[in-house]
């Protein structure tokens, strides 16, 4: 045998064991012959190729292959491999549960009693199909009714007893709530009561006053053209008011700012004259001026400002000397009394 040849088998070989252990990961044991069962579901949950079909817990085959139809309701066929020897009745369901909370699935076979010759289903049937949630996978029928009586009795004592604690009693806050809700029930009652009377004794006038305002809601209607235009009236001499308010204030403003440009230009004159006054004192021009420059005359001055302030002194204090006196001993006489004092 040439190697060319050894090289085709041995590549042959591979192809074929790549794909039993394709299939074989996928749960389908290509070595062991197995029946299979078409079944129907409208949802499967992400249930995979390759799960368990189990029956009262023993594996007796795998999920094959998961398709979805093309049709308007959107079914699920999913292809059961069963082994050869186990044999199912033809009314047997096959049911998806919930393996655990990690979202495990299994598809268990129920039926009611086995099979023993036609009423067996052959490979190639269809089986009815059945989506079970988490908490029908981990309990059966009757242990899911046995909890819910036990919860039922539980939540039933529970009630009874805030019932007798806390609604019925009247000592208690909630009793309290519940009496005064009563009461307040009552009152409304009542005042609904008086008010249907009121309304009643008052329906003539209320449809009076309704009558009225929809024929002011229609003459409203009917003018709505004139309203229009005299709000438009009033737009527009408001509008006037306004520019005529603003136009004469704007007026006032240029009149008082023209004022005050005069002003400005007065005390700018003004200004200027006493700073040519100020620089003719300073140059020595005019007598101001003269007394300022020239210092023997400010000294003249000042001498004459004292002797003349030495005079007054001598008045207000001796007067007896510059009065005509008739002897000139009296005079004497005086100078000596103000010597002594």
């Amino acid at each position: 045998m040439s190697n060319e040849v050894k090289v085709g088998l041995l590549a042959v070989a591979a192809i074929v064991l790549s794909i039993w252990g394709f299939k074989f990961i996928k749960g389908k044991n290509m070595l062991v012959q197995s029946n299979t069962y078409k079944v129907y579901y409208p949802n499967v949950d992400r249930m995979m190729v390759g799960t368990l079909v189990v029956i009262n817990g023993v594996e007796v085959g795998s999920v094959g292959s998961v398709g979805l139809l093309n049709d308007d309701e959107r079914t699920v066929e999913v292809i059961l491999d069963l082994k050869r020897e186990v044999r199912i009745p033809k009314d047997t369901r096959a049911v998806i549960i919930s393996t655990g909370f990690m979202g495990g699935k299994a598809v268990v076979l129920e039926y009611s009693k086995a099979c023993t010759g036609p009423d067996c289903a052959v490979s190639g049937d269809t089986l009815q199909g059945e989506l079970r949630g988490l908490v029908g996978s981990m309990l059966t029928g009757e242990q899911l009714t046995g909890y819910i009586d036990i919860l039922k009795s539980g939540l039933e004592e529970i009630i009874d007893t805030l019932n007798s604690q806390l609604l019925t009693n009247p000592e208690s806050p909630l009793g309290k709530s519940v009496a005064n809700l009563d009461a307040t029930l009552a009152n409304l009652k009542s005042a609904t009561g008086q008010l249907d009377g009121l309304l009643r004794s008052s329906s003539g006038s209320i449809n009076g006053t309704l009558g009225n305002l929809n024929a002011i809601t229609g003459n409203l209607k009917e003018n709505n053209d004139k309203i229009n235009s005299i709000l438009g009236n009033a737009d527009s001499l408001s509008s006037q008011l306004v520019a005529a308010d603003l136009e004469k204030t704007l007026r006032e403003i240029n009149q008082t700012i023209a004022g005050l440009r005069t002003t400005l230009q007065s005390a700018d004159k003004a200004i200027t004259g006493v700073s040519d006054v100020a620089g003719r004192i300073k140059e020595g021009e005019g007598s101001l001026g003269k007394l300022m420059a020239d210092d023997e005359l400010y000294n003249n001055i000042k001498s004459l400002s004292e002797r003349a302030d030495s005079l007054v002194t001598d008045i207000q204090e001796r007067p007896y000397r510059y009065m005509p006196l008739k002897s000139r001993r009296k005079v004497k006489r005086y100078d000596e009394q103000d010597a002594e004092q």
